[in-house]
């Protein structure tokens, strides 16, 4: 299956789902635009007003990629909705981006009328602002340590204070040991004494 052939088959499914979308979670809210056709973005999750439980997207992670991925080789982005993949603004300036590129004459067109008209997609993702994401080091954004290390490396620190706090009087520490075990240490000078040679029993 063609790029165009699956964008045509996407916006085939999106319209014939409509009714059932609307039977099933109320009527689609009011747009601030009204010059297309008012679908539900199948790219975002949806809450039951009536239990207030909230369905997941029809369309997975993966899926969004793949019709991403299928649109920008066709060029034809403005024909998805917005969602976690890709926002309206990113949409729109890479499609700018492709017609700079590839030029209207090289688009590919469009082989049926269903892709033809405009479409007012109600919902828009609410893309979190992350720490690091402008750097693309979003991961170790924020953290003061980067990495966990080893065991050795992480008391290092504590061990030379420990280490230093000890030399500092080693001296004194050094003499005093020796005059204690020098009290300890026989005299070859002074006489023995006399061990009872009996035994206990």
């Amino acid at each position: 299956m063609s790029a165009v052939q699956a964008l045509k088959k996407f916006r085939l499914h999106e319209l014939k789902g409509l009714h059932g979308h609307i039977s099933r979670f109320g009527p689609l809210s009011a747009t601030e635009s009204s010059s297309g056709v008012p679908l539900p973005n199948p790219f975002l999750p949806h809450k039951n007003p009536q239990t207030g439980r909230w369905a997941p997207p029809k369309y997975s992670l993966r899926r969004q990629a793949e019709l991403i991925k299928k649109a920008k080789a066709s060029n034809n982005l403005e024909i998805l909705p917005p969602g976690p993949k890709m926002s309206a603004p990113a949409a729109t300036v890479l499609s700018k981006r492709l017609d700079a590129t590839v030029g209207s004459s090289q688009k590919l067109a469009v082989l049926d009328e269903a892709l033809a008209f405009p479409v007012d997609w109600v919902g828009n993702p609410s893309h979190k602002s992350t720490d690091g994401s402008d750097l693309g080091a979003r991961l170790y954004a924020g953290k003061k340590r980067m990495f966990k290390g080893h065991k050795w490396e992480r008391v290092r620190e504590r061990r030379e204070a420990h280490h230093s706090m000890l030399l500092k009087d080693m001296d004194k520490r050094v003499r005093r040991y020796k005059k204690q075990h020098l009290k300890k240490r026989p005299n070859p000078l002074k006489v023995s004494r006399k061990t009872s040679t009996k035994l206990p029993f």
